[in-house]
């Protein structure tokens, strides 16, 4: 394999170790669209909700509201992902024996009650808004993803990542191209502090920013510098965690390019 310049490989090295700092993301965002499986609410409103759960390009959300009476009812919505952050589809209302007793197979009644349109920007994965139909009566409500407890990525990885730089300065080495790299990523994260070490073969990176938790998914700003004496900034969002790794959105910028991709990490096994 053609070895790459030593200014590309610290600029990747540099990048893939953001990306495992930022790292709160492996549960995978869906494999069509962005992560938006959680649940969402109202902190104005507390005491209704929607619990969103993404398989590929469709989401199945339930309803926690109320009627005319206060008596809690029950509402699904089955969406299908459109185009730019937004998921649209028909609601149903559901009814059923008590809880607590027998539950015949054919003790259900399902009907389609109205329509349903979910929307988020790309540059605000933490908010969205909700627009729904259900027997005639409108609703447009903004939602927010719930927070309950920080994730932790104090872990080793081994993962890599892949950008596209941009807006490049003159004589800079992959101008305005792709760079992948691989490596092996310490990550020390509490609460909204987070760091990480990446050392390559001819030089290590360290990164150091402010986690931010959006319901399941994390947000990373920060810095970061290289031996070789890149350094830059760098943002990393979309992060999912799961046992197994992480993946996440990631772009930044240094004395040479811009650039932005994404990045993923197994966890090492110890």
């Amino acid at each position: 394999m053609k070895s790459r310049p030593r200014i590309v490989n610290a600029l990747l090295s540099s990048l893939f170790a953001c990306v495992v700092a930022c790292v709160g993301s492996g549960a995978a965002a869906s494999t069509n669209t962005t992560e938006i499986t959680d649940m969402w609410f109202n902190p104005d409103e507390s005491g209704w909700g929607v619990n969103m759960i993404l398989q590929n390009n469709v989401a199945f959300m339930t309803f926690f509201v109320y009627d005319e009476n206060r008596n809690p009812v029950w509402y699904t919505a089955q969406l299908y992902y459109l185009q730019s952050f937004v998921w649209s589809g028909l609601v149903y209302a559901s009814r059923g024996p008590w809880f607590g007793g027998a539950f015949p197979p054919t003790g259900a009644t399902i009907r389609q009650a109205g329509t349903a349109n979910f929307s988020m920007a790309e540059n605000n994965l933490d908010h969205a808004t909700l627009t729904y139909v259900v027997d005639g009566v409108g609703v447009v409500k903004d939602l927010q993803r719930q927070f309950w407890t920080y994730e932790n990525y104090s872990r080793i990885y081994a993962g890599g990542y892949s950008v596209r730089t941009t807006q490049c300065v003159p004589g800079a080495p992959n101008a305005n191209g792709i760079e992948e790299v691989t490596g092996i990523l310490e990550v020390d994260h509490n609460g909204a502090s987070i760091s990480m070490n990446a050392v390559a073969t001819e030089f290590s990176c360290s990164f150091v920013g402010t986690y931010s938790q959006q319901g399941k998914l994390g947000r990373v700003a920060g810095n970061y510098a290289c031996t070789d004496a890149r350094r830059g900034s760098f943002t990393m969002s979309d992060m999912t965690p799961t046992v197994s790794g992480f993946t996440g959105r990631i772009e930044g910028q240094n004395q040479f390019c811009q650039w932005s991709g994404y990045v993923g990490g197994i966890s090492r096994e110890q």
